[in-house]
């Protein structure tokens, strides 16, 4: 072992025959095992919330989507559907058609997006539109087109009334209108009055993310007509919010180790000043500085080392004991999981555990660096 980080080791454990040094080396130990703790359970709580959001999101929504390059409508959408069902196997293919419309109930009118699906039979109003109309299954809605038809007393809006069939729950980042699903030729009817197809949804529970790399390849030469979108694309501001919401946590909860790293900076200056007679006999024997200066440093990395290791560790545990046991429960029918969610991902520990080293090094090289410019003869001079 080099002689600086011997004489470092050293000096760690004879902390304990000072007793306000000893003190302030607990002190930062703690304080940098909390921090690295706190910022531990605070990501994996993050992270639960977040992949409970993903996997919901991948349960309700489409994983892809083919729309046209320009207009609105696709042509010959019959076609490109069983293009993409030969070439993609166990993938699904849903021809669609969406549109705004007035929908009203018992509970009044309410503006609501109107979606028309091939795989649907019965109609299905979500939570938010279902709650507004103050309706349930088995009542009925009227449906307000904006297309009209010209009848003896002039222009009128398309109506229609439709049966509920069930309430389903409203799809993540959904924005705040309730949404209407129905069956394609119905809503066909009501916004074009003739069959008109807007995209093709894609699913694929085996690999959601990737499909729309798979279906790109899959079109071929009809790429530069048509827009594929993923699921990364068809919600790109909650995936974005969500990305945001974990770095301004990361910021906020990493504060506690900035402050904790910079009582390790007193913790190594009280050290450096106890030690300065030592120190100059060293440098006197010919300890060059910059083995001076690695002393402290590593005297700091030692107990950065030490309370990141213990940190993560009791973070990473405290996180999956929270998640098993459901200690912190969530009300029902309000969020789509009845306990807080952890999900503890080594990445992001790895990444925590190095953001608490690099904190403490810095910590410890500023007073490291002033010990090592001293001249020999000043530590001595009052010994």
């Amino acid at each position: 072992m080099p002689v600086e980080f011997a004489l470092a080791a050293r000096y760690l454990l004879g902390l304990g025959r000072r007793t306000h040094v000893a003190t302030v080396t607990a002190i930062s130990l703690v304080g940098l095992t909390l921090g690295v703790l706190a910022l531990v359970v605070t990501l994996a709580l993050l992270e639960g919330f977040q992949s409970t959001i993903r996997g919901e999101l991948v349960r309700l929504s489409a994983h892809a989507r083919v729309s046209a390059a320009s207009g609105r409508l696709l042509g010959d959408p019959d076609g490109l559907a069983r293009r993409l069902q030969e070439s993609l196997g166990d993938a699904t293919v849903e021809e669609v058609v969406t549109g705004s419309c007035l929908v009203a109930g018992p509970g009044g009118t309410v503006p609501a997006r109107l979606v028309g699906r091939s795989d649907v039979e019965g109609v299905a109003a979500d939570r938010v539109l279902a709650a507004r109309l103050a309706v349930g299954p088995g009542d009925t809605v009227r449906v307000l087109s904006p297309r009209t038809r010209l009848t003896p007393l002039g222009p009128v809006p398309v109506r229609a009334g439709l049966e509920i069939g069930e309430v389903i729950p409203r799809e993540p980042g959904a924005g705040e209108g309730g949404v209407l699903v129905a069956p394609l030729a119905v809503v066909q009817r009501i916004l074009w009055g003739r069959p008109a197809v807007e995209a093709l949804e894609l699913r694929d529970p085996a690999d959601p993310w990737h499909l729309a790399a798979r279906v790109r390849e899959a079109l071929g030469d009809r790429r530069g007509s048509l827009r594929v979108e993923g699921i990364g694309d068809l919600h790109r501001p909650l995936f974005l919010a969500l990305a945001l919401e974990r770095a301004m946590l990361f910021l906020a909860v990493g504060l506690m180790l900035v402050v904790a790293a910079l009582n390790l900076l007193c913790n190594v200056a009280m050290v450096a000043a106890g030690k300065r007679r030592d120190l100059a006999v060293l440098s006197g024997l010919g300890m060059a500085p910059a083995r001076v200066r690695r002393l402290f440093l590593g005297l700091g990395v030692m107990i950065g080392a030490a309370a990141t290791a213990l940190g993560a560790g009791l973070g990473a545990g405290l996180a999956m004991v929270l998640d098993r046991t459901g200690a912190l429960p969530l009300p029902r029918g309000v969020f789509a999981v009845t306990a807080v969610p952890f999900r503890v991902q080594p990445v992001t520990v790895a990444v925590v555990m190095v953001f608490s080293l690099i904190l403490a090094t810095l910590a410890a090289w500023l007073p490291a660096r002033t010990v090592a410019r001293r001249e020999p003869a000043e530590g001595l001079r009052y010994e």
